[in-house]
């Protein structure tokens, strides 16, 4: 008897994470970034459920932006396709060798943190989390391009 309300209480678990439909709130996302030749890193990046986008170059010059209605919607999707318990905190090899950027993601969702570690050429990630990232720092569209170059 113990087993089967256990198992229907896993899968209820289960059924009711595999469907969220929208991000906890308040939640906030930011990647901070070190290394690198300079030893400066590449700036930090930050969106938050209020629309609140915080740049620091690595320069130090910090700028404030509020998200658009697309960039928000972009986040929440991502941040509903998540699943965080299933990261790993770090997915830097154990020789991550030369002059590499080092990033820390930190996924905060009503108080509940995540914090991911890894590098410009990481072990392989769940897409989830890859997705996440390169909004933040990724490509032409993620944060550091659309706004660190903003923050000059």
């Amino acid at each position: 008897m113990k087993l089967s309300v256990m198992i229907a209480m896993m899968l209820l678990t289960s059924s009711c994470a595999a469907s969220r439909t929208q991000p906890i709130e308040p939640w906030s996302v930011g990647v901070t970034s070190s290394g690198g030749i300079a030893g400066k890193g590449a700036g930090s990046y930050a969106i938050d459920s209020t629309g609140k986008i915080s740049v620091t170059t690595m320069t130090g010059r910090s700028c404030t932006f509020q998200a658009t209605d697309d960039e928000m919607n972009r986040f929440r999707t991502l941040l509903t396709n998540a699943r965080p318990d299933s990261w790993k905190a770090s997915y830097i090899p154990k020789d991550p060798c030369c002059d590499r950027f080092e990033y820390e993601l930190t996924l905060d969702e009503a108080g509940v943190k995540h914090t991911v570690t890894w590098i410009d050429d990481p072990q392989p990630m769940p897409k989830d989390l890859t997705a996440l990232t390169n909004a933040m720092v990724g490509g032409a569209e993620s944060l550091r391009v659309t706004y660190g170059d903003q923050c000059r």
